[in-house]
């Protein structure tokens, strides 16, 4: 039983770290996101580093190397200024506090926690849209995170006053003159977040037409 648990684990690694290294879990996070592209980020919950699960397969980590290896997680996760707050959980499991604010330019891409390790991307472009988009897991990959007993659930909401002209929100609902487009993740299958909104330009504010890259 601990041979094949360990083979899983080493499974595991292996693939996820095809995608991204960092799995979310027990997680609430929201978008505010106006119609003239000012944004608002915020991510609460859990982040587990995938390739470590191979270290303790291999039996690479021990009692005196761990507190440096999970030191090195931490560390990289502090990489991202928008990073608030990190505590480590043990076995290279963190829970984490993310905050960004600010403006998209004309053409640009947010990416939530960075470009090489993305749970979420932002991106505006010129014709005026601006595109969330979160990574889905492969199935085979969830399959596997399920025979280990690993999960990935949470809720993640976009609030915006924009034209929305695409969507897959699990539950969309009145605020005020805005929506709130709720998806509620409950597995590594679930469908991942996707919305696409046309932005309107803000006569007090010109748009910076360089287009950019951002972590």
């Amino acid at each position: 039983m601990i041979g094949d648990w360990l083979k899983r684990v080493g499974v595991l690694a292996a693939v996820l770290l095809l995608s991204s290294c960092y799995i979310p879990d027990k997680f609430k996070s929201e978008l505010r996101l106006s119609k003239y592209g000012d944004y608002s980020l915020t991510f609460k919950g859990d982040l587990l580093w995938a390739p470590i699960l191979d270290d303790y397969r291999k039996g690479k980590i021990t009692p005196e190397n761990e507190p440096e290896k999970i030191a090195n997680i931490k560390k990289d996760l502090s990489r991202d200024i928008a990073v608030r707050k990190i505590d480590s959980r043990g076995r290279g499991r963190f829970t984490v506090e993310y905050e960004r604010t600010g403006r998209l330019e004309r053409v640009q891409l947010i990416a939530l926690l960075r470009r090489d390790a993305r749970l979420l991307a932002m991106r505006s472009m010129e014709n005026g849209a601006i595109a969330i988009h979160a990574n889905a897991m492969k199935p085979s990959d969830a399959q596997i995170m399920a025979e280990m007993g690993l999960n990935m659930e949470g809720e993640f909401r976009i609030t915006t006053d924009a034209n929305v002209v695409e969507h897959n929100a699990t539950e969309v609902r009145p605020f005020g003159k805005a929506k709130v487009y709720i998806w509620k993740v409950e597995n590594p299958l679930s469908p991942m977040p996707h919305l696409v909104m046309l932005r309107e330009d803000d006569p007090g504010r010109p748009l910076n037409a360089r287009a950019s890259e951002s972590n």
